[in-house]
């Protein structure tokens, strides 16, 4: 599914030629996504990330490849109840372990949307639930890519309005 994100940036990112795209990678993991886009010609990329140490990781990842990826966790503005469970139950257990601290990753500002180009590859459930979220994130008239579906879910991920 990774490959297939990729391929799908790329054909995006190709057909509007040299310009000021901004990509949303949301539950970006490593980064990779993101780290695609901007390596694809993409003027700024945005990791969204309920996992701090993926976040780490790809924080780390955009510095070894030189890349200004930048990551954040969800947006406070969320309006999911179970996105902001996530994030209060990802809240404990960063303080539960010692490793909250003033220089914590922050929340993706609510202002923070209009991307051209949105590519989400997480499984079918969270994409359902995301679904007011991503399309938020993404400016009229963007493209979203979806991946992380399998067949007998395609219907029911397709259906969402």
């Amino acid at each position: 599914t990774t490959r297939l994100c990729c391929k799908w940036l790329q054909r995006q990112i190709s057909a509007h030629g040299p310009s000021s795209l901004r990509v949303l990678d949301y539950g970006a993991g490593s980064g990779v996504l993101g780290l695609a886009a901007l390596t694809f010609g993409a003027e700024e990329a945005v990791g969204v990330e309920i996992d701090r140490g993926s976040i780490k990781a790809a924080q780390s990842n955009a510095a070894l490849n030189g890349l200004g990826l930048r990551c954040y966790l969800p947006s406070e503005a969320a309006e999911d109840a179970e996105t902001a469970a996530d994030l209060r139950y990802a809240a404990q257990l960063r303080r539960d372990s010692g490793l909250d601290s003033a220089d914590d990753i922050l929340p993706l500002p609510p202002s923070d949307s209009d991307f051209d180009l949105t590519v989400a590859n997480i499984l079918a459930g969270p994409l359902v639930r995301l679904a007011p979220e991503l399309a938020r994130l993404t400016k009229a008239g963007g493209r979203l890519g979806l991946s992380g579906v399998l067949h007998t879910q395609s219907r029911e991920v397709g259906a969402v309005r």
